[in-house]
C-alpha cells in the first residue's frame, strides 16, 4: 500500500486527546512509556509525539541484536521498541537495557508484570473514537483523490475498520482506485489476475468465471432489488439467473 503522508497522531475524540496529553507530558520525563492497543490504532504515531529522533526497532529484532552482541547499547539513551509483547525473554531483555529509556508499543493482551513501564497509555479502537474516524476518513479520501485524480467524498465509500486505520486506509484507497478505473483498465487488471491464476494451474474456467459473475449479481441486486428486475435489466433468462444465484449464494 502507498505510504501515507500522515505525520501527526489524530486526536479529535476525548480518549485520543487524553492519550496525547499523557504522551506529551511524559516526553520530558525520564521514564519508560508503554502504548498499547489493537492493530492500526496509531501507536507508532503516538510514539513520535513522545520522541521524534530516537531510533526505533522491532522489539524481537532488538532482543536478537542484544543477544548476538551486534548493538552498542551504551550509545543509546532512548529507544523506541515496537511490539514489546513479542519478546521471548522479557526479564533478560529489560535487565540488559536498564540504563536506556524505552518507549514501547504492545497489544492489549500484554501484561507488564515486572512494572517496567511507569507510564501506560491505552488507545481505543476507531469504533470508539468517532471524531477520529471522521477525520481519518476525510484525510485518506483527500489523499487518495489526489493520487487517482478523483473527486469522491466520504459518503461515496464503504469503509472497513476491522483493523482500524490500516483497513480504513486500504478500503478507501481501493474504493477510489476502482472508481477511477476505465473499462480498459479494469479488463487489463482482470487479464493480469487471470494470467497469474492460470500460471499457477489451480483455477478452472468455472472458478474464474465466478470472479466476474459474483460481483455482477451482487451489484445488480443492490440496484434493481428484485430478481425480475435483475433478469430484465441484465437481459438474462430468469431461470438462468436463479440458477446462478443458487450456485453462488445461499440467499440473495
Amino acid at each position: 500500500m502507498i505510504e501515507s503522508s500522515m505525520k501527526k497522531f489524530i486526536h479529535h475524540s476525548a480518549s485520543s486527546k487524553k492519550a496525547l496529553q499523557i504522551a506529551q507530558m511524559s516526553s520530558s520525563l525520564p521514564v519508560n512509556v508503554l502504548i498499547s492497543g489493537d492493530i492500526g490504532v496509531g501507536k507508532k504515531l503516538l510514539c513520535k509525539e513522545i520522541t521524534q529522533n530516537a531510533e526505533s526497532f522491532d522489539a524481537l529484532e532488538l532482543e536478537q541484536l542484544i543477544q548476538q552482541q551486534k548493538i552498542d547499547l551504551q550509545s543509546y539513551s532512548i529507544i523506541v521498541a515496537y511490539n514489546i509483547d513479542k519478546l521471548l525473554n522479557k526479564k533478560q531483555f529489560f535487565q540488559n537495557i536498564t540504563s536506556i529509556r524505552i518507549i514501547a508499543t504492545s497489544s492489549l493482551e500484554y501484561n507488564d508484570r515486572q512494572n517496567n513501564f511507569p507510564v501506560k497509555i491505552e488507545l481505543e479502537p476507531l469504533s470508539k473514537r468517532k471524531n477520529d474516524l471522521i477525520e481519518l476518513t476525510k484525510f485518506y479520501t483527500e489523499e487518495a483523490n489526489k493520487i487517482y485524480l478523483c473527486d469522491k467524498t466520504a459518503k461515496d465509500i464503504e469503509v472497513d475498520i476491522s483493523e482500524n486505520g490500516i483497513s480504513l486506509k486500504k478500503s478507501i484507497y481501493k474504493s477510489i482506485l476502482f472508481n477511477s478505473m476505465s473499462k480498459d483498465e479494469m479488463m487489463n487488471a482482470l487479464y493480469n489476475y487471470f494470467i497469474n491464476e492460470l500460471t499457477k494451474g489451480t483455477k478452472s474456467y468455472k472458478e474464474l468465471l465466478e470472479i466476474f459473475e459474483v460481483p455482477l449479481i451482487k451489484a445488480s441486486k443492490n440496484i434493481y432489488k428484485s430478481q425480475v428486475q435483475m433478469a430484465k435489466n441484465l437481459d438474462i433468462n430468469r431461470i438462468t439467473l436463479r440458477k446462478k444465484i443458487d450456485t453462488y449464494f445461499e440467499s440473495i
